[in-house]
């Protein structure tokens, strides 16, 4: 399982290919990976979506969206990557959202325990965490 450390190097690694993007189409691979909403609400919602900034709250990715935050826990396995081009998708990606720079950023997840979340109300999620270690 990522630990912090390594869930901060993946908001800091993954911030400069990621804002000012702005998401195309959404390739939900596996179902289940997503939380809420709804495999089609979440197509709709995220298409034409500005990324503005990515950080991390505990161990969850955010990436704050124009309208929207993108909420990820890696969980065991899971991975986020950026690919260049127009690359077929590996076997363990499960979500691909395709960005308006020709890349895609790829969850990717062999054991298939992470999970996304797609909200405008991310306290709910992220609100009972504890405090951060470090500011």
């Amino acid at each position: 399982m990522p630990e912090l450390p390594e869930v901060e190097t993946i908001a800091r690694t993954l911030k400069p290919d990621l804002v000012g993007r702005t998401i195309l189409s959404a390739d939900l691979r596996w179902m289940r990976t997503l939380a809420i909403p709804s495999p089609a609400q979440f197509k709709k919602q995220i298409i034409g979506q500005e990324i503005l900034d990515v950080s991390r709250r505990a161990k969850y990715l955010v990436v704050r969206l124009k309208t929207y935050n993108l909420l990820i826990h890696l969980r065991m396995s899971g991975d986020l990557v950026v690919r260049a081009g127009k690359i077929k998708p590996e076997k363990h990606d499960r979500l691909v959202l395709h960005l308006s720079d020709h890349n895609y950023l790829a969850f990717n997840d062999t054991r298939k325990f992470g999970r996304v979340w797609l909200t405008d109300q991310p306290e709910k999620i992220l609100g009972k965490l504890g405090p951060e270690p470090f500011g």
